[in-house]
């Protein structure tokens, strides 16, 4: 009966640790909390959730998607975001284990880049 036990364990434990793997997606979604944080008006962000990219390497991705939000000027734009995702480790939904490179943002009606 213990073998059982220490086998549905494992086996539980090995579902869990594959569940918090990396994706495209997964980097996608965290990648809009770090695009959101760099608008003027974050809460009128809106992703349309078509993430696209690349798989780099297992924990490194380049995610790119558009979005809408307000401009300087209030008005609502059209925007394309590119940026370089890495996970570090832990919990994939934790910001904080993730860092990125060349995020940039695009006006996509004028043309105006954002780089960071």
């Amino acid at each position: 009966m213990n073998k059982i036990i220490i086998l549905v364990m494992l086996v539980l434990s090995c579902i869990a640790c594959e569940d918090n793997k990396p994706t495209l997606t997964r980097a996608g979604i965290v990648s809009e909390d770090i695009v959101k944080e760099k608008m003027k008006f974050p809460d009128e962000v809106e992703f349309n959730g078509d993430y696209r990219g690349s798989e780099i390497s297992e924990n490194e991705f380049d995610v790119m998607q558009k979005f809408t939000a307000k401009n300087d000027f209030g008005v609502k734009s059209n925007y394309v975001y590119k940026i370089h995702m890495v996970y570090i480790q832990g919990e994939w939904t934790d910001k904080n284990n993730w860092s990125y490179s060349n995020l940039i943002i695009e006006n996509s009606s004028t043309g105006e880049q954002h780089r960071y």
